[in-house]
Parts: C-alpha cells; sequence; structure tokens
C-alpha cells in the first residue's frame, strides 16, 4: 500500500495515495489578477498601466510613478464601507486626510465605482476648488475590481509640493 505523508494539516498525517488531495489553494494567475487602468495627464498623454486587483488606484498610480500625489496613503482605510443598499458598516478608519490623490474619472465609469462619501466630496471641494467636479474622486478610495478593466482616470495638475 502507497502513504502519503500530509503536513499541511495541523498535525502531520498518513493518507492512502488514492485519497491525496492537494490541501492549497490555487491564487490564480497573474493575467487572472491583472487589470489595465488608462492614466490620462494633463497634457493628454495617455498610458495603459497594468494594475493588480485589490490594491488601490493610489498604489497602482506610485508603482508606475504616475504623477499624483498621496502623502496620507488613504489614511487607514475608510470610516465607513456600503455593504448593502441598506447597510454602512462603521470601519473606524481615519479615512483620507490629505486629499492630493484628486483623480476625475468619466462618467460613463461611475457605476462601477463605489459612493463617495460625503466627506470624500467635500475635502476635495476645499482643497481642489474650481476643479472639482462630479468626476472627481479619491484614488486612495477606489479598491481595482475585474469590473475597473479598461477604465479612464484623469490626473489633473498636482498642488504646489512645498504645500505638502
Amino acid at each position: 500500500m502507497n502513504f502519503l505523508r500530509l503536513g499541511c494539516l495541523k498535525a502531520p498525517l498518513l493518507v492512502k495515495s488514492s485519497a491525496y488531495k492537494p490541501c492549497f489553494r490555487s491564487l490564480g494567475t497573474v493575467a487572472e489578477n491583472s487589470i489595465k487602468i488608462i492614466f490620462v495627464d494633463r497634457e493628454g498623454n495617455r498610458a495603459a498601466l497594468p494594475a493588480r486587483i485589490g490594491r488601490t488606484l493610489l498604489e497602482t498610480a506610485q508603482m508606475h510613478n504616475v504623477d499624483l500625489e498621496g502623502s496620507c496613503e488613504g489614511g487607514g482605510g475608510p470610516p465607513e464601507v456600503r455593504r448593502t443598499e441598506n447597510w454602512i458598516e462603521t470601519t473606524y478608519g481615519e479615512g483620507p486626510t490629505c486629499f492630493y490623490c484628486h483623480v476625475q474619472i468619466p462618467s460613463s465609469f461611475h457605476h462601477l465605482l463605489p459612493p463617495s462619501s460625503a466627506s470624500e466630496m467635500e475635502g476635495i471641494k476645499q482643497v481642489w476648488e474650481e476643479e472639482a467636479n462630479s468626476t472627481s474622486r479619491l484614488a486612495c478610495m477606489i479598491t481595482l475590481e475585474k469590473k475597473h478593466d479598461g477604465m479612464v482616470v484623469f490626473v489633473p495638475d498636482a498642488p504646489p509640493v512645498d504645500l505638502i
């Protein structure tokens, strides 16, 4: 009889080889966990860049040296998360504090984005004043999913660096 030693269980176990089932799960390929995001700068230059599902739009931009400031890096997570239409869970995150990772996303992609919070929109209006509009969002508050593949993101002119 053929036996295999399985070390992935809490205690090693001897089982018949015909009953062996791998104790790991597939995490998928890079292609399955990647999407393309199209960044457009203020001069109109476009760059289709790979992004990992589960990362924020800000992390993706910074990974590819896109000129997008985000010194607070999201402030430790959003203060609340909408779980269903009627349930908003308070997550006690600090939320964004610098509001410098302002991006504009065309309205054709808005149905793919989570709703913006009142504090997010208020902060964008305070920091960006005349550049803030209905397409304005914070890149640190958008966690990428498969449905965002091909999304276009406009990166407006950043505030002066000496103010940050």
